[in-house]
């Protein structure tokens, strides 16, 4: 055995799925045409090879990555190596799109909201495109891709004539499409956000920690598109083969997507910076309008602090203290004096 052969055999045991999803490894055979739609479980990645025709769209759909040495032997079927195998059992791979003679390989990270869930979940997605085969790989068994499937076995995807990049063409346009509908939703809460902070009585302590979640889904949402744009790039290339001429405009569009969700995550972006700016300036403007409040409250009790300091002297010959009144005048006088500071301080507007 060669220096080379052993790396391979080493590498593949030392192997291993490093993301957190439990979805066990499942692979659904899908086969299509304009009038014909074929749907099976598979259980053997031999069993797949017999059953494609060239007559036809293959799509593998495979959910759950905690069985490497399944995906390890599907993607050496295809004509790909351990190494790529080993993308995509790694979520932490950043979006990359390598071109090959036979196949395209795509690997890129998925974003979604929940229904009624603000939290930003993220999956790692792989895709293969091949002359008449498009091979999906995600971490678990969300439905992603419920919408292309169910399309795909009603018919009303427009297949007629279409290929295998028409397929992952779709399934692009899904991934993509829930970038916007999660950037739209961050829109959304950050427009909320800006409402509760320019209502300066009714400031919540917890607002800088909504803020802090927000920026950190747009930090998110950047590190996931930015590379991806780049990589982007090489699917619109004339001389591609394994996209045809006739569906470059659609790739392109897509493209133009991803650069108007980058260009609307940049504005979020400025928002939140601008959200943090003005919580600051809130909680400054709250503690003056409390010291104000506090200053007009001192300001009212220091005259009567000073009559009370008068008449708290311990001289002998004080004539308050042998009056009979003099008790009742006293609370007069600084009851009228604080009246008296009040409205003074009300007219100056302090308060």
């Amino acid at each position: 055995m060669t220096n080379r052969m052993k790396q391979k055999s080493t590498l593949k045991n030392n192997l291993n799925y490093t993301g957190e999803k439990t979805t066990p490894t499942g692979i659904h055979f899908i086969q299509y045409s304009e009038n014909f739609f074929l749907e099976q479980k598979i259980n053997d990645t031999k069993e797949i090879i017999p059953l494609m025709q060239n007559n036809y769209v293959h799509w593998i759909k495979v959910s759950g990555m905690n069985n490497p040495d399944l995906i390890v032997d599907l993607v050496k079927k295809f004509g790909l190596n351990i190494l790529d195998a080993k993308d995509i059992l790694t979520p932490q791979h950043i979006a990359t799109v390598e071109e090959f003679d036979e196949n395209i390989f795509i690997v890129l990270t998925a974003v979604y909201n929940k229904k009624g869930d603000e939290e930003l979940y993220t999956e790692h997605i792989a895709l293969i495109l091949g002359k008449n085969y498009v091979i999906s790989f995600q971490e678990s068994n969300e439905p992603l891709f419920d919408n292309i499937y169910k399309a795909t076995k009603e018919n009303s995807m427009r297949i007629d004539n279409k290929n295998a990049d028409f397929l992952l063409a779709t399934l692009l346009n899904e991934i993509i499409k829930n970038y916007n509908n999660c950037l739209s939703q961050l829109e959304d809460s950050l427009e909320d956000l800006e409402e509760k902070l320019l209502d300066i009585n009714s400031l919540k302590d917890n607002l800088i920690s909504e803020i802090q979640e927000k920026r950190r889904n747009t930090i998110t949402l950047r590190k996931i598109l930015s590379p991806l744009k780049d990589q982007f790039s090489k699917l619109l290339r004339a001389d591609n083969s394994l996209i045809q001429q006739h569906e470059l405009p659609f790739y392109k569009d897509l493209y133009d997507q991803l650069l108007y969700v980058l260009q609307n995550m940049e504005f979020c972006r400025e928002i939140i910076s601008s959200l943090i700016d003005l919580y600051l300036n809130n909680n400054d403007l709250k503690m003056n309008f409390i010291m104000k409040r506090l200053t007009v409250v001192s300001t009212i009790f220091i005259p009567l602090t000073f009559l009370v300091g008068v008449w708290g002297m311990n001289f002998k010959f004080m004539p308050e203290l042998d009056w009979k009144y003099g008790y009742f005048c006293a609370w007069g006088l600084m009851i009228i004096t604080g009246i008296i500071v009040w409205i003074f301080l009300k007219k100056r507007r302090w308060f």
